[in-house]
């Protein structure tokens, strides 16, 4: 049966079962003990990475990167504990190789991830800790894990950077197809329109308004042409008139002279006379004839004049048509040619602007390459840790002291509350409802000295006895 105890009562317990309690903590202690002591020591080594901002700023480059490398540290932790980082970790550095063979490199990574603790420092730093049992793979493995996930963060922003090049350069030559199309159709459409384009409206209008002068003047030489062939139509007839009545003249004295031969020899003063006139008659029907032919060919030429100025009229007549047609269709082949203009000067413009980004991806792709150095600078170094982090065999010892003595302790006092004996006059008087008379001590073999145990009270009016001599 169970029962309470004092302190006091406790504390006698135990002296009674005192080896038994030894015995149980020096057991409960060795184990412990031989725990603490047989663990592995595990040292560990940390460095602090400092997060360098990017240069040169948004103001000169426009980067395609949009995350910028500071903001990697809010999910520093999970990048470095990625599989990725601890793997090539893993394969570089050969770690962990009996949970690799037996395992897998997933077990490996499980257990590298138990190992590894990072810790935020700040806005722009990182603590990495890396637990092994060799401090100089501790070492090696925290200096090399930084320069790892610095690779690997480099590594996607190279691709992402690559991925915006291309995506620019697709982007350009569909762009670009555009663009030349617009051209050539505005190329194609200005051949079809050739003449009426609202550039060369100014044109147009000056070759009407040159067309018009020719014309006024063509005209005016017209006029003065039909003049002329009045003219030498009215003087036909005169002309006609001297030159026949000279012929007839002529010929009349001919016969007047053939006449005189028969009747005068040659040398007779009539006949020289009229062979002088005859011969003066022939030289003015001459001329007349002469002037006769002059007329005609006058007239000839001045006919041919006319009708080419009435030619040179009629073409400069077509020429000032057609250049009123144009001027009629510049309206309205301004307008079709403004809308192609505006389209293709939009496609021109995005064309441009995507060329630029395209040129700045570029710059920035080169310029994620070039800055892979110096994006994550190691502040403090690990070095090789000279004691061990784990376990503490100090507090392991004391730790192990206190469970001994614990258990111990609850041993002797478990013990003690189901042991039903009665030991002293208390606990006869407190479990037994009888009176007591009188309590016999244990001697433990002394018989010098018999002591009755005194009874503190009384119980049916009878006194207990004192003592005994």
């Amino acid at each position: 049966m169970e029962r309470g105890m004092t302190a006091d009562q406790l504390l006698a317990a135990l002296w009674r079962r005192k080896a038994l309690v030894g015995a149980i903590a020096a057991a409960v202690f060795a184990v412990g003990a031989a725990i603490v002591m047989t663990r592995p020591s595990v040292y560990e080594a940390s460095v602090v990475v400092r997060v360098e901002p990017q240069r040169p700023g948004e103001e000169m480059v426009q980067r395609t990167v949009s995350e910028l490398i500071e903001q990697r540290l809010l999910t520093v932790r999970q990048e470095l504990m990625a599989r990725p980082v601890l793997q090539k970790a893993i394969e570089e550095m050969n770690l962990y190789p009996d949970i690799v063979s037996e395992k897998g490199m997933e077990a490996a990574v499980a257990q590298m991830r138990k190992d590894l603790t990072v810790r935020v420092e700040g806005e722009t730093a990182f603590e990495l800790t890396y637990a092994n049992r060799d401090p100089q793979v501790a070492a090696q493995v925290t200096n090399r894990l930084p320069t790892i996930f610095a690779e690997e963060t480099l590594k996607i922003r190279k691709a992402q950077a690559a991925r915006a090049t291309d995506l620019f350069n697709e982007e350009m030559s569909q762009m670009g197809k555009a663009v030349s199309s617009w051209e050539k159709r505005i190329a194609q459409f200005k051949v079809d329109h050739l003449g009426e384009l609202p550039e060369q409206l100014e044109m147009n209008m000056r070759g009407l308004e040159r067309v018009s002068h020719e014309l006024q003047t063509k005209s005016e030489e017209l006029r003065v042409a039909e003049a002329r062939r009045s003219d030498l139509a009215r003087a036909r007839n005169a002309v006609d008139s001297e030159a026949g009545r000279l012929e007839a003249a002529e010929n009349g004295l001919t016969r007047a002279l053939v006449s005189a031969r028969t009747n005068w020899t040659e040398d007779h003063p009539e006949i020289k006379r009229m062979q002088a006139e005859l011969d003066g008659m022939a030289a003015r029907r001459k001329e007349a004839e002469g002037r006769l032919w002059a007329e005609r060919a006058e007239r000839a030429r001045v006919a041919g004049l006319i009708a080419n100025i009435q030619k040179e009229i009629v073409d400069l007549q077509q020429k000032a048509e057609a250049y009123q047609s144009r001027l009629n269709n510049t309206p309205k082949w301004a307008h079709e040619l403004g809308v192609m203009n505006r389209d293709y000067e939009i496609a021109r413009t995005k064309y441009q602007s995507v060329v630029s980004r395209k040129v700045e991806a570029e710059i920035a792709q080169e310029l994620e390459a070039k800055s892979a150095q110096s994006l994550f600078n190691v502040i403090s170094p690990a070095g090789v840790p000279v004691t061990p982090a784990r376990p503490d065999r100090m507090t392991g010892m004391l730790i192990a002291l206190l469970v001994a003595l614990g258990l111990g302790v609850l041993t002797g006092a478990m013990l003690e509350m189901r042991d039903d004996s009665l030991r002293d006059g208390t606990e006869v008087r407190q479990r037994l409802t009888l009176p007591v008379l009188a309590v016999v001590p244990d001697m433990q073999g002394k018989t010098e000295k018999r002591v009755l145990m005194p009874s503190s009270g009384t119980r049916n009016n009878v006194q207990t006895p004192t003592s005994l001599n």
